[in-house]
């Protein structure tokens, strides 16, 4: 899944949201998978001890696993250059994210990157 950003994909994505939570981003580690087709980036992502839940209960957990696929563009333009990452959108330390969680386990499902303005909105369109 590629990373979202803005208000309205946010609303969009939690209307069907079990689990879903705001927190600013404090640490990504990334890794490569390479034998997958197509290759799937993983990342251990952190954040700081301040979520703010939208949906459902959140435990006291602030670190989470993501993956992103990389679609059929993404592969080809890696062939094209000596970047791998090139057009690639991580998740960035310091952003504010609106996460949505699988409902069983600590794995992001969606990752949409939102502006603090955001916040109080979204708390008031999810109640």
């Amino acid at each position: 899944m590629v990373i979202l950003a803005g208000y309205q994909e946010a609303i969009n994505k939690l209307s069907n949201a079990e689990v879903a939570f705001v927190g600013r981003l404090t640490s990504v580690t990334p890794s490569l998978s390479i034998c997958s087709t197509p290759p799937v980036n993983h990342y251990t992502l952190k954040f700081e001890n301040e979520l703010q839940p939208l949906k459902g209960s959140i435990a006291t957990i602030y670190e989470f696993h993501y993956e992103q696929k990389m679609t059929d563009e993404q592969i080809l333009n890696i062939r094209d250059t000596l970047d791998p990452t090139n057009n690639i959108k991580a998740p960035q330390p310091g952003q504010l994210y609106v996460a949505i969680l699988h409902a069983d386990n600590n794995t992001i499902e969606t990752l949409i990157g939102i502006e603090k303005s955001d916040v109080p909105l979204l708390q008031t369109s999810t109640k």
